[in-house]
């Protein structure tokens, strides 16, 4: 259970916004709980138990961390590219992980959740419904409103880097 879904665990920890610092415990917290609960997890419904239980994780992980300041602000992006050299790709990867990661960290944690369950881990509403343990209709409502959410941050995430580049772009020329 723990190879087949570590990755997946860990990286919806990231996306739900646990310190990168904390990751690995957080991680491993998740997978505890699960063997502590192991006798009361139905067959076959251990991936979403994992989900279910990632998702308290990351929100105490969250509510713990608010008075640390976040590593993922806008300015971070100006320096990525002088971080050395690195191929375009790569580069380019990174860049749009931490805009991602930017935006995620915008969204209110229950748009956040259902966002990241549905479009990123590409799970079913139904799937999603429980593992919040919300009517499927409410998972609607949610991921609707956190795609309107998610869109507006972008907007502003893109004039706000529009703003950066300004004046130290023209300089380059």
């Amino acid at each position: 259970m723990f190879e087949s879904h570590y990755v997946a665990i860990w990286r919806l920890l990231r996306r739900l916004g646990v310190r990168p610092s904390q990751l690995d415990d957080a991680t491993q917290e998740v997978f505890a709980v699960f063997v502590r609960k192991l006798a009361v997890v139905e067959e076959g419904k251990e991936g979403p138990y994992l989900y279910g239980v990632a998702l308290r994780v990351a929100s105490n992980e969250v509510r713990r961390g608010k008075g640390e300041p976040t590593l993922h602000e806008v300015e971070a992006l100006a320096n990525l590219a002088d971080a050395g050299p690195s191929p375009e790709a790569e580069l380019a990867q990174r860049r749009d992980r931490l805009l991602l990661d930017i935006a995620l960290d915008r969204m209110p944690h229950d748009l956040r959740a259902v966002f990241v369950l549905a479009q990123l881990e590409e799970l079913e509403i139904r799937q999603i419904a429980e593992i919040e343990g919300i009517p499927v209709g409410t998972v609607s409502s949610r991921l609707r409103r956190a795609r309107e959410e998610f869109s507006a941050i972008a907007k502003r995430l893109r004039a706000e880097l529009d703003s950066a580049k300004g004046p130290a772009h023209d300089r380059r020329r």
